[in-house]
């Protein structure tokens, strides 16, 4: 395998008049990759993901695609599918007159039209509905046409922008099984999205931006090994009850030895974060007794990748 990576960004700024979008951002993806671009609603994502496809400029910083420089436009997205923001396809087209028109844009004969169009249509699960109007389709469905366009020339790299964005939950899970089942072809995925449960569930890497900046890059579970070293030994508790929390419990178990905070989620559960012995442990259940509130369950849990990004991004300062 090459040590060229996929995706190479350094330093990408970009600003529009006197406002800054991104600003020194790195990442880099590798090659057979699925990294997850990571961020809450104007992050900087979109922006980041048209400048490495190159429908905007960067003010700052190099872009390369498989060792080819983004200047040169048309040889670094040869081997790039996409799609960026908010796509639209032909409402009276069907998927299959869709994949036709797509392959004869990309000077695809007639047999190669044929097998990529069955291939691609029925990896995104629309092979049946191939000769049904778009114009018809759920939102979802729509999606996953506009996959099916991206990935009939074949293309080594998907970059994909928020791709279940505005989609029920069903099309959400169905958006995320078709991505899941890429990584069997080897593709290199490069996924922008502000659901941490995406990441989490599609994403061997995560490049995490807030206002425009990197603020981690790297292997999920390296990332979250490297955070609860420098944890040491911080852990979240879970604690569900049978009757409702008073003030007084509340005000109680937050004060507990190695309790360092306290988070009420509704009347019934309180999630804590802890650093302390077993002794203090028993000593939490000892004041729920107390209490009498009765528990009903206490699970402990380390660093996810929800965890860990807010963690990361607490204090966060706009760019300047």
């Amino acid at each position: 395998m090459s040590d060229i990576p996929a995706i190479s960004v350094k330093g990408l700024t970009k600003r529009f008049a006197d406002f800054t979008a991104v600003k020194d951002l790195s990442m880099t993806v590798h090659k057979g990759e699925f990294m997850g671009l990571l961020g809450p609603n104007g992050a900087g994502k979109s922006t980041t993901l048209k400048c490495v496809t190159g429908l905007i400029m960067p003010t700052e910083g190099t872009i390369e695609i498989n060792g080819v420089d983004y200047k040169d436009h048309k040889a670094a997205m040869r081997s790039v599918g996409c799609v960026v923001e908010t796509p639209e396809t032909y409402p009276t087209f069907t998927p299959a007159e869709l994949m036709e028109y797509v392959g004869r844009t990309y000077g695809l004969d007639d047999r190669e039209i044929a097998v990529r169009s069955r291939d691609v249509l029925e990896q995104v699960k629309l092979w049946e509905w191939r000769n049904k109007r778009v114009g018809k389709f759920s939102k979802g469905m729509r999606q996953r046409a506009m996959l099916a366009q991206a990935m009939l020339p074949n293309p080594e790299i998907l970059i994909l922008d928020e791709p279940t964005s505005g989609l029920d939950p069903r099309g959400m899970i169905e958006m995320r099984q078709v991505l899941s089942e890429l990584k069997s072809y080897g593709r290199t995925l490069l996924i922008s999205t502000h659901m941490l449960k995406e990441v989490s569930e599609l994403c061997s890497s995560v490049t995490m931006i807030n206002r425009g900046r990197t603020i981690a890059s790297g292997d999920v579970n390296a990332l979250i090994r490297e955070y609860v070293a420098r944890m040491e030994g911080r852990i979240q508790i879970s604690m569900k009850f049978r009757r409702p929390m008073t003030d007084g419990f509340v005000r109680d178990i937050s004060s507990a030895p190695g309790v360092e905070s306290s988070n009420r989620m509704g009347d019934y559960e309180i999630r804590l974060d802890f650093k302390g012995s077993d002794d203090d442990q028993t000593h939490l259940v000892d004041v729920v007794c107390s209490h009498g509130i009765g528990l009903m369950s206490m699970t402990e849990s380390g660093m996810d990748i929800e965890r860990l990004y807010m963690e990361l991004t607490k204090g966060m300062e706009s760019i300047k």
